[in-house]
């Protein structure tokens, strides 16, 4: 008995070893937005505290997650100022951890302006970074150029870059970071079941097209094959009467053998007076739109208000399910902070609207 036993333990033993890594379950887990996170801000003249961001990316690996954020100042190149630090740009990307989603600590930066060349392509501004996995190497994506000299920019001028790293390890080192030729900003990564790569990209519309990341260590990236609109801006083919400036910030999935297909959409009217509860044809601010399909290149079934959260990212939550993670879009406290809210789907697989929360939540076994 005791044989047969010490057998079905090693069985056991060996499916679990066997079995995809998945991240654990962490409940139960309170939380409430916004997240009381910070980060130091040099001015050249001293250093402040800055609370607000923009672009929250989180990662989990293993029981930590990391964060990814676009860094104070958000400024265009039009804002270049020689005489101030970093030309008056964002000084790089920052990278932060945390075991509870509510307490971070400063890991190291993952790109920093000051250390790089004068000469380096992707020298300022930092927008939207994101972190990704791909089998066991972790990629960069991120949007800078050089503000220093047109001929130091990659395309040879001053614009919306994007530029990928890898890495062994999350906290990187981050190393052979290339320009993608063809990827502007606010440009995502996707890796599908089997193996192919895919670039989102928003230009006003969403456009996908695969990618070959395979020569990145030779320095080689680029976009293949043909990019395919998968979704409009204009809300008048589901019927809608009211339509977002353009679409940007896309975030790509899959859920339940569905793809998902997120997207960041800033509507006209002002968002001060309104409720998150106001009907979708008269509501403004800066909505997350969503769409899903059975073939990631469409068609896809689109809702274009399903969450008032903006540039969204989605990570693997304390109960292993899909989170957003959304800098506050909401007015009140969170307003620019760094926010936390679990996906929520209908049995059909596509996403469900919910309200961004405010009050302590618990989440149970």
């Amino acid at each position: 008995m005791k044989l047969r036993i010490t057998s079905y333990a090693r069985a056991a033993a060996l499916l679990l070893a066997a079995a995809p890594c998945a991240a654990t379950a962490q409940l139960p887990f309170t939380y409430t937005n916004p997240a009381p996170f910070s980060y130091p801000y040099d001015t050249g003249t001293g250093t402040r505290t800055i609370t607000e961001l923009r672009d929250p990316a989180i990662i989990r690996e293993g029981d930590a997650y990391y964060l990814v954020f676009t860094h104070y100042p958000f400024t265009h190149h039009t804002a270049r100022d020689p005489n101030k630090i970093d030309y008056n740009s964002s000084p790089g990307i920052r990278l932060y951890s945390s075991k509870d989603l509510m307490h971070w600590n400063f890991e190291n930066w993952l790109v920093k302006s000051s250390e790089l060349p004068e000469h380096c392509p992707y020298k300022h501004r930092f927008w939207a970074p994101e972190i990704h996995k791909f089998g066991d190497k972790f990629y960069l994506i991120f949007y800078a150029d050089n503000w220093i000299k047109d001929e130091y920019n990659a395309a040879g001028k001053m614009g919306y870059v994007a530029f990928i790293g890898v890495a062994d390890k999350v906290t990187g080192p981050y190393k052979h970071i290339n320009w993608l030729n063809g990827g502007g900003c606010d440009t995502t990564i996707f890796q599908d079941d089997n193996g192919k790569t895919y670039a989102i990209m928003p230009f006003s519309n969403q456009y996908i097209q695969e990618m070959d990341l395979s020569n990145i260590e030779h320095e080689d990236i680029k976009l293949i094959g043909e990019r395919k609109m998968i979704m409009s801006c204009d809300n008048s083919d589901i019927g809608k009467k009211t339509s977002p400036a353009y679409l940007e910030g896309p975030w790509m999935m899959k859920h339940a053998g569905k793809y998902i297909l997120f997207s960041a959409a800033p509507y006209n009217r002002s968002r001060r007076g309104q409720t998150n509860s106001t009907p979708p044809d008269l509501a403004s601010g800066y909505w997350v739109g969503a769409g899903v399909a059975d073939n990631i290149w469409g068609p896809y079934k689109k809702n274009p208000q399903v969450f008032l959260g903006g540039h969204i990212n989605v990570f693997t939550g304390p109960d292993g399910k899909d989170w957003y993670s959304y800098r506050g879009e909401s007015g009140g406290m969170a307003q620019g902070k760094l926010c936390i809210d679990p996906v929520e789907f209908n049995p059909d697989g596509s996403v469900k609207p919910s309200i961004p929360s405010t009050e302590l939540v618990t989440v149970k076994p």
